[in-house]
């Protein structure tokens, strides 16, 4: 399954904006499901959407309370889910935002 590609995240007060690449090699199915994962380091907690935008969406946001992106470092990833069989694409490491 084909994962995310040349995904940008921009942090705003109160979510995680994504955006990734339209699928080159057409082997990806446009209603894919984006899952997103912010892992807090600060607070040893994950948030996470099991059901986010379709990849012919080519953008998500993640919204959060503010007191949970103020002074917090996040650990961020991204895959994409079949939802018809379940099947999960390798994740993408968006990389670390210190707020």
């Amino acid at each position: 399954m084909q994962k995310p590609e040349n995904v940008t995240v921009q942090v705003a007060e109160n979510a995680f904006h994504f955006t990734w690449d339209k699928d080159k090699t057409q082997t990806g199915n446009p209603g894919d499901r984006a899952i997103i994962l912010l892992y807090s380091q600060t607070h040893r907690r994950p948030h996470i959407n099991y059901s986010g935008a379709r990849r012919e969406e080519l953008k998500d946001t993640f919204y959060l309370d503010p007191f949970y992106i103020k002074k917090n470092t996040y650990e961020v990833f991204i895959a994409f889910k079949d939802v018809m069989s379940d099947e999960v694409s390798q994740s993408v490491y968006c990389g670390r935002f210190i707020s």
